[in-house]
């Protein structure tokens, strides 16, 4: 019996002996198998490897194209700075010689644009190159971490692409049309009352430039840039007209008119608003109600290159600052150069010169305010806008544009002690150059009330090149002349009338008699020659402090140009 059962252990270990053979064959190949995929495993990385390091040059050389591009860029900056300074040194060469300089001048201004329009297309292409390429970059980044095969083909589509947007930047830059360097300016008035629509103001008595269409009523933009535009509308009848400025059909700027309290004639209001424009923009004046003839006008001049500029406007009604180290939080618009601080209603600026300051203030419903440009907490101006509503659902707008020689880092605002209204109520800010003789700039107040004739201005805030004396400017030198007048009528109508060597050029209208007070302005863009006289007429008497004038030279004459 134990023999039986040794034999059985004995053929049992035999089985399992062999079955163990059986199971190590079996590792054995799966062994084999498994080595053999990590062999095709470490051929595949190897192979990715060998992609990514081909993706990596590639993506180098993107890059180092990108660099080059920037190179080519920065050079064109340079040719252009150095072109900018021939032209400061052939602007100069003219001013002595303007006969002969003014051939050299245009020639000067071809070369320019051909510059400028060359400079544009790099950075245009370089832009738009570099945001497809960070596009593109992101797409091939993934497909590196997931080993796609795809990229040699991705590449040569960013190539493609590259090229076709390159030929679409270049037609559609054929297809606009040219920049026409220049100085421009326009000023024009209504002849006869017309209602609801666009305003042709067709009596234009200034186009420097020749943008202006009297026939239209449309300003278009020849050279690109930073424009101001104000415009006037007086309304009569006991009639309320809402005006609108539009650019390209959009509105920019807006202001009301209201002659509607019972012993009021006539009212008019002056908006203002600087704005950046590109050529081919086209800018108009659109009314709901009626637009009188004589008294309504409109007018725009190009700013000056490379200045801070800044148009702002109330786009809720604002309340008195709660401190006189803030402004009234005017909604920034344009910016230019970002030296204003919306929060705070505070522009600093940006360096020394002279500054032009507008701020059309609105009041309603019986209100009336003082409102002054403040410096750091303290009043700047000596003299205040003053809108003053006659009770019930009627409103009265005021406006100024002053004129100040301030210095780098000083901070202004508009204060006021009360409320002002939306949309109406604006501030606007640009900077007119240096505070120097070269660029005469006067502004000037009553301090007392008066029916002179001519009017007597018997403050004296601001006059650089010693052309102005109380009663009328002289000018200095041949040019084109910017002048705002403001009236203060009280208890009575007043009319007044702007006058170049005794011939009237403009006129405000206002009425104070429901209300008390009424202010009237407007805005004059003209040409005048050395020692031409200008002054301010009226009908009546003037109240003190809110009457007032500011002026200053736009730009030289050039013989031969745009006459």
């Amino acid at each position: 019996m134990m023999r039986f059962t040794m034999t059985q252990k004995v053929l049992n270990l035999m089985v399992d002996v062999a079955d163990s053979k059986k199971e190590d064959a079996l590792i054995s190949e799966k062994l084999q198998r498994l080595s053999t995929e990590i062999q095709a495993l470490k051929a595949d990385n190897q192979k990715q490897r060998e992609e990514i390091s081909n993706l990596n040059q590639k993506i180098g050389e993107l890059q180092t194209s990108q660099m080059e591009g920037k190179t080519r860029l920065l050079s064109h900056l340079e040719d252009y700075q150095t072109f900018s300074l021939t032209v400061n040194e052939t602007s100069q060469s003219i001013q002595e010689n303007q006969s002969a300089g003014y051939l050299k001048l245009m020639d000067v201004r071809n070369k320019s644009g051909m510059l400028i329009n060359n400079l544009k297309d790099d950075v245009n292409g370089l832009e738009k190159e570099f945001t497809d390429f960070k596009k593109d970059l992101l797409q091939l980044q993934a497909k590196q971490s997931d080993g796609d095969n795809a990229v040699n083909e991705t590449l040569a589509d960013i190539w493609q692409n590259l090229i076709a947007y390159d030929n679409q930047l270049r037609d559609k830059i054929i297809r606009l049309p040219p920049e026409i360097p220049g100085n421009y300016a326009f000023y024009s008035e209504l002849s006869t009352a017309m209602s609801n629509g666009y305003v042709v103001f067709n009596n234009c008595k200034t186009n420097e430039g020749s943008a202006y269409d009297e026939m239209t009523g449309i300003f278009t933009c020849k050279y690109s840039g930073t424009y101001a535009f104000s415009w006037t509308i007086a309304t009569s009848g006991h009639r309320y007209t809402e005006a609108e400025l539009l650019v390209n059909d959009e509105v920019i700027g807006s202001s009301g008119t209201d002659s509607r309290p019972s012993r009021d004639t006539a009212d008019s209001s002056t908006g203002f608003v600087a704005c950046n424009l590109g050529v081919g923009d086209k800018v108009r004046i659109r009314v709901d109600g009626t637009a009188d003839g004589n008294y309504s006008t409109f007018s725009g001049w190009r700013l000056p290159d490379g200045n801070s500029s800044l148009y702002a406007r109330a786009m809720s009604q604002l309340n008195q600052p709660s401190t006189a180290f803030r402004g009234y939080p005017f909604q920034s618009v344009i910016n230019n150069g970002n030296h204003y601080d919306s929060y705070k209603g505070i522009y600093t600026c940006p360096e020394d010169g002279l500054y032009a300051f507008t701020f059309t203030v609105e009041a309603s419903n019986g209100r009336a305010l003082h409102v002054y440009l403040y410096r750091s907490g303290r009043s700047l101006s000596p003299f205040s806008v003053y809108p003053f509503a006659a009770s019930g659902d009627y409103v009265d707008t005021s406006s100024t544009l002053q004129i100040y020689s301030l210095s780098k880092g000083d901070k202004i605002s508009v204060y006021g002690d009360g409320v002002t209204k939306l949309l109406h109520s604006t501030f606007s800010v640009w900077r007119i150059g240096n505070t120097s003789s070269d660029t005469p700039a006067f502004m000037g107040y009553t301090s007392y009330s008066t029916s002179s004739k001519p009017l007597i201005y018997n403050r004296e805030v601001l006059d650089n090149s010693n052309s102005f004396n109380n009663t009328h400017f002289l000018a200095p030198k041949d040019g084109v002349y910017l002048f705002f007048w403001n009236m203060m009528a009280y208890k009575r109508r007043l009319e007044s009338f702007l006058q170049v060597n005794d011939q009237t050029v403009g006129r405000t209208i206002g009425d104070g008699r429901t209300a008390f007070f009424d202010n009237s302005s407007n805005l004059v863009i003209v040409r005048l020659h050395k020692n031409d006289n200008v002054k301010v007429m009226h009908d009546g008497e003037a109240d003190d402090n809110q009457t007032m004038i500011s002026g200053y030279f736009l730009f030289p004459l050039f013989s031969g140009e745009f006459l």
